[in-house]
C-alpha cells in the first residue's frame, strides 16, 4: 500500500507506517526545519516544503494519483484544552482540517487516517460547528464511512501517557478496523522511564553534543535494544545550560514531583527583582520524571517542562525523542531551541523562525503508535 503524508512534521507517522510495510510516495510540511529533518531521514521520499493551501486540485491529482492512504495530523493548537479555545477564541488553524479533506476529495484513497489531540472531540471550527463533525460529514457526503478511536500511546510501547484521537475513514464500513490494539495494553505492561535513559552518555547541564556520542553502557532493557537498532551512538544529546539557582531548585524536586514540592527559597523570583514570586505554582512546571512510571505527555515545550529522573537538568532532545519512540538513528535538524517568535521579529531575525528540535519531537506522532495504526489497516486488507 502507498501513503501520502500531510502535515508530515519530522516524520513520526511516516516512520511508523514504513515500519509496518507501507510506502510513502510523498509528504507535505510547511515548516522548513521539520521538512529538513524529514528529508534527512527519508531521502527517497519527495518532500514538499510548502503551504498546503498552495496546491491546486490539478496539481494534487498529477503528483499523488493512485495513493491508497492519506494520513496526517492537521495542527492541533486550536483544538487542545491547553489552547485558546477554552477562552472562546476560535483558532483559524482549525480550517486546515478541511484542507486535509480537500486532498481526500481529489484523490479518493482507500483509507484516510487523521490523528489529533483528544480535545478535537469537543473543539469548534466556528461559533456553531465542531470541526470533527464537519470533517466527518464532508467525508460521508462523498461516500466514506468513518470511525473514531481514542488511543493510548503507552499501549503501543511508547513510554509516555499520551491519549490521541484517530479517525479512520474508508469507502466501506467493513474496511474499518473494529479496534486498534497495541501489544503493551495495561499499566503493568507500559514501558517505564527507567527503561528509556540508562544507557545514554551522562551529560550535565550545558554539556553534550549534537553530533554522534558513543553509548555509555550496553542496552539495559529491551526498549533500549530496540531503539538502538542501526545506530552506533546518539545525536541531538545536548543539555540546556542552567543557572546555579535553577540547579539548586532541581536538586529539591523529588522523583515524580514538581515545582509544587520545592521549598519557597528555591521558588521562582519575580522578573527584574530579588523577591520571590508568590503567585500560584503549577504542577506542570519543572516535573521530574519518575523512573518507575511512564513519562508525562511530551509536548512541544517539553525542554523546559521536564526534569531528568536522576540528573539536575531538563531533558535533551534525544531523551525526548526516546520518550516519543524515535530510534537513535533518527537525526533532528534545525536549531535545538528557539526564542519566541515575537522576540525574533523584534530583533529582525526572521531567518530563525521555525520549529526547533524540541518542537518537532513534541509535535510528532509517536512512530510506535503510528505503526500500530498501520498494521490495523493492513490486517483489514489481508
Amino acid at each position: 500500500m502507498k501513503s501520502l503524508d500531510l502535515f508530515a512534521g519530522a516524520g513520526g507517522m511516516t516512520l511508523g507506517f514504513k515500519n509496518a510495510g507501507i510506502e510513502s510516495i510523498g509528504a507535505i510540511e510547511i515548516d522548513r526545519f521539520a521538512a529538513e529533518t524529514f528529508q534527512h531521514n527519508f531521502q527517497t521520499i519527495p518532500m514538499f516544503n510548502r503551504d498546503i493551501y498552495s496546491f491546486s486540485n490539478e496539481e494534487i491529482g498529477e503528483l499523488f494519483a493512485g495513493v491508497d492512504i492519506i494520513a496526517g495530523g492537521p495542527p492541533c493548537q486550536g483544538f487542545s484544552v491547553a489552547g485558546p479555545t477554552q477562552y472562546g477564541i476560535i483558532d483559524k488553524r482549525n480550517t486546515l482540517i478541511m484542507e486535509f479533506f480537500r486532498f481526500i476529495d481529489v484523490l479518493r484513497p482507500k483509507y484516510c487516517v487523521l490523528e489529533n489531540v483528544k480535545g478535537i472531540l469537543s473543539g469548534k471550527m466556528n461559533s456553531s460547528q465542531k470541526a470533527l463533525a464537519v470533517y466527518m460529514e464532508a467525508l460521508q457526503n462523498i461516500g466514506y464511512k468513518s470511525k473514531v478511536y481514542v488511543l493510548q500511546a503507552a499501549d503501543f510501547g511508547v513510554p509516555q501517557f499520551r491519549e490521541r484521537v484517530v479517525v479512520i475513514s474508508a469507502k466501506e464500513e467493513s474496511m474499518l478496523p473494529n479496534q486498534i490494539n497495541g501489544n503493551y495494553v495495561g499499566e503493568e505492561k507500559w514501558i517505564k522511564v527507567k527503561d528509556v535513559f540508562g544507557d545514554l552518555p551522562i551529560v550535565n547541564a550545558g554539556e553534550g553534543s549534537n553530533d554522534l556520542l558513543p553509548y555509555a553502557l550496553k542496552p539495559l532493557s529491551l526498549y533500549q535494544e530496540h531503539i538502538r537498532i542501526g545506530s552506533k551512538g546518539v545525536t541531538n544529546h545536548v543539555a540546556m545550560k542552567h543557572t546555579k539557582r535553577l540547579i539548586e531548585r532541581f536538586e529539591n524536586i523529588p522523583q515524580g514531583g514538581s515545582l509544587l514540592d520545592v521549598p519557597s527559597q528555591y521558588g521562582q523570583r519575580q522578573r527584574n527583582g530579588e523577591c520571590l514570586d508568590v503567585k500560584k505554582r503549577y504542577k506542570t512546571n519543572n516535573q521530574r520524571l519518575h523512573p518507575n512510571k511512564v513519562s508525562y505527555i511530551v509536548t512541544a515545550s517539553f525542554q523546559s517542562t521536564f526534569v531528568h529522573p536522576y540528573l539536575n537538568r531538563n531533558l535533551t532532545a534525544r531523551e525526548g525523542a526516546r520518550l516519543q519512540s524515535f530510534p537513535d538513528s533518527f537525526f533532528f535538524c534545525g536549531p535545538r531551541t528557539l526564542m519566541s517568535k515575537s522576540l525574533l521579529i523584534r530583533e529582525n531575525r526572521l531567518d530563525e523562525i521555525g520549529l526547533s528540535q524540541y518542537n518537532q519531537i513534541g509535535n510528532a506522532v509517536p512512530p510506535r503508535m503510528a505503526e500500530g495504526i498501520a498494521k490495523a489497516i493492513i490486517a483489514k486488507e489481508e
